[in-house]
């Protein structure tokens, strides 16, 4: 271990106690996508507290926080992503929220890893950022971020996250998702059905035929989606009708492929039923995650050093969903990894039981490892050109 990664050793465990003050208040405080403003301040004061200039809220984002320790503006610039937002619908009413997707910790353990990196930044001759991305959950900021400028200046970001396994292969999809909305004319349903221009069938007709298509779909295709709109009353034929479906593929490319067949679909039933479309996006799309070996084996090397040595390997098929850090990806170096908890059973996040597991001292002790293994990553890659040009090279090659 090197002089500056006994260092950051150090720095973590002097300053572990603030970080886990950060994850408590937070978990004390959950608060929904858009709306993390007492989170974003917890993590905005302690920033500020070690010198870190912060923009707070970012651009036309009230809880987006990008927060700089800049030593040198021509200096590679390290980047911690933080989420913070936390999920409706729990406690006995069901009507709590709650961070039962570890948001609380992320958000600690990430401005843990800029604050001890600040303290070496200097003689590393780096910058440090620690960018929040307000509801993940929802709409997903980090895509508006991205399109604001937040990620401009980001040489290299890195993101931890809890889940059951320990994985920096985290195959997440590509997703849009689209509410498409039929108009056609009412009238009496038995008086005048002739009259009337059924949107609801269009709608219906949308779900049969995504129905038959999915049986020429690859496995890594999937469509869902409701009803939103299903018209006003039984005796009137419905004249505005309107549905919601996700879609996501294994990358962009092949969502592209699987989004025009569904707009197809959706052209065929206006068209069948006289209606007219208009359809729109409803969330933030969100891209897949692009894994850099490189960088990857760097990082699994520093958490070995830390002890963690279970990472599954590229080719696991854990069941996935999608999430914006994906899009980050596509902008510049990233990492992503799955930490598992050394607890008595795997977490299960978005679930009850979660809450028990999220702000425990399994999570804390796995917090002071992230922090060491991230930090000493960065220590890597900066000190060593060779690696971190191997780095840029494949992320220009599976970016292009």
């Amino acid at each position: 271990m090197n002089n500056f990664k006994k260092t950051i050793c150090n720095i973590v465990d002097e300053y572990q106690h603030n970080f886990e003050e950060i994850s408590n208040y937070l978990f004390n405080n959950p608060e929904l996508g858009g709306e993390e403003f007492l989170s974003a301040k917890c993590i905005v004061d302690t920033l500020k507290k070690h010198d870190f200039v912060v923009k707070e809220p970012y651009e036309t984002l009230p809880t987006a926080i990008v927060a700089s320790y800049i030593n040198n503006p021509s200096y590679e610039n390290y980047a911690f992503i933080a989420e913070y937002d936390a999920l409706p619908g729990y406690g006995d009413d069901r009507c709590t929220n709650a961070h039962a997707c570890g948001h609380n910790w992320i958000a600690a353990t990430m401005t843990g890893c800029a604050v001890v990196l600040s303290k070496v930044s200097k003689e590393l001759g780096i910058n440090v950022s620690l960018i929040g991305t307000p509801a993940e959950e929802t709409f997903g900021a980090k895509y508006d971020m991205i399109n604001l400028g937040a990620f401009d200046d980001v040489d290299y970001a890195f993101q931890a996250h809890l889940d059951a396994h320990d994985n920096m292969y985290v195959h997440n999809l590509a997703m849009n998702s689209f509410e498409f909305e039929f108009k056609g004319l009412a009238s009496h349903a038995s008086q005048a059905p002739d009259k009337g221009i059924n949107a609801l069938d269009a709608v219906i007709s949308m779900f049969v035929n995504i129905g038959l298509l999915r049986q020429q779909l690859p496995p890594s295709a999937k469509v869902h989606g409701i009803i939103s709109n299903g018209g006003s009353a039984p005796n009137i034929i419905p004249d505005l009708a309107a549905c919601q479906f996700s879609i996501r593929e294994k990358d962009k490319a092949s969502l592209k492929v699987l989004r025009e067949k569904i707009i197809n679909i959706a052209n065929a039933a206006a068209l069948s039923t006289g209606c007219t479309l208009e359809y729109r996006l409803i969330e933030n799309p969100f891209d897949d995650t692009v894994h850099l070996d490189s960088m990857i084996k760097a990082t699994e090397d520093n958490f070995k050093l830390y002890g963690m040595d279970n990472f599954l390997d590229k080719d696991n098929r854990l069941p996935v969903g999608s999430s914006d850090i994906g899009n980050v990806s596509y902008v510049c170096p990233t990492i992503y990894a799955e930490i598992a908890l050394d607890s008595p059973e795997p977490l299960p996040i978005h679930t009850q039981k979660a809450l028990e597991l999220v702000n425990s001292q399994y999570a804390f002790d796995k917090m002071n490892t992230v922090i060491k293994a991230f930090c000493s990553t960065v220590v890597d890659i900066s000190q060593n050109r060779e690696l971190a040009e191997k780095i840029k090279k494949e992320f220009k090659e599976k970016t292009i």
